[in-house]
């Protein structure tokens, strides 16, 4: 009776596997949880505070005025330059990233493969990454930069422009930014190699028995087991490409802070605003790539 007690006791005290890995991630997940709680989260709501306000900078003290939505109704009727450096910057972060992601996972299918010289390709497309950070970065993404080479070969924009207007525009912006979107993929390539090796390679094999093609493959099993790691890399992406140097984030915002009329609090409207265009991509993108029920 004890010993079957005992054993009761124990069962209830072990935790089942997924217990396990929801407290084994938790662990991982909780330096950042401390490092957003202890540094971030103040001056996160602060700034979303001193945008409905007015700050007035005193000799030992900051005061705020409440004025509202005032701010934000200057940032669309009363500036004339704001409204199109943020459509241009939503535009180039929403035909960026699907761009991105594709050329991501088309390469990690290929580093996938068994080849000499793999571990060495692995490296030459995440140095970018290494050095993507500071000045370097900054020249790169300036328009008189290698970001910007001409890679009209052998007449082919030409001949793109000759194409319907829908694709040959998704066509011609991947080869002016071929060089950022190269730049860009370090980090997703290398999160869709670990996504890849995971898949079970008894399934391919089946489906080779069966009479499936490399392309039906694909479709039908690759990429159903990559649909969460193609989200996960959809929203890095859109975070990547919208919080680097551009119109928007760079010359308004930053320009805003220097107004003495409008010191902090326009530039505060002005990034939540664009902060809020990028959450909606994200939104849209969880919504048009999440799992299916029954889709596994």
């Amino acid at each position: 009776m004890k010993k079957q007690k005992k054993e009761a006791r124990r069962s209830r005290l072990r935790l089942s596997y997924r217990a396990r890995s929801t407290v084994t991630g938790t662990m991982f997940f909780l330096p950042w949880l401390i490092g957003f709680f202890a540094i971030t989260a103040y001056p996160l709501i602060y700034s979303l505070v001193i945008c409905f306000h007015q700050v007035q900078i005193k000799p030992g003290e900051i005061g705020l005025e409440y004025i509202g939505w005032e701010y934000f109704r200057q940032a669309f009727a009363v500036d004339t330059e704001y409204p199109t450096k943020l459509i241009s910057s939503v535009c180039n972060v929403l035909m960026g990233t699907p761009l991105v992601v594709v050329f991501s996972l088309v390469i990690a299918l290929l580093l996938n493969r068994k080849f000499r010289g793999r571990t060495v390709y692995r490296i030459v497309f995440f140095l970018p990454v290494v050095i993507m950070s500071g000045p370097v970065m900054s020249e790169l993404m300036s328009e008189s930069s290698a970001m910007s080479i001409n890679m009209d070969i052998m007449g082919i924009r030409s001949i793109l422009m000759e194409l319907d207007y829908g694709w040959a525009s998704v066509l011609l912006t991947f080869l002016n930014s071929f060089v950022r979107i190269l730049w860009f993929c370090g980090v997703q390539i290398i999160v869709f190699l670990a996504g890849l090796q995971k898949i079970d390679r008894n399934m391919y094999e089946a489906a080779a028995i069966d009479g499936a093609t490399a392309w039906e493959a694909f479709w039908k099993i690759t990429l159903p087991h990559m649909r969460p790691i193609i989200l996960l890399n959809t929203i890095y992406t859109i975070v990547e490409m919208g919080t680097a140097s551009d119109d928007a984030t760079n010359v308004k915002i930053v320009g805003a802070i220097r107004d003495i009329a409008r010191p902090y609090s326009y530039a505060a409207v002005l990034s939540w605003i664009y902060a809020f265009c990028l959450l909606l991509l994200i939104l849209i993108a969880f919504v048009l790539l999440k799992p299916r029920k029954g889709s596994e």
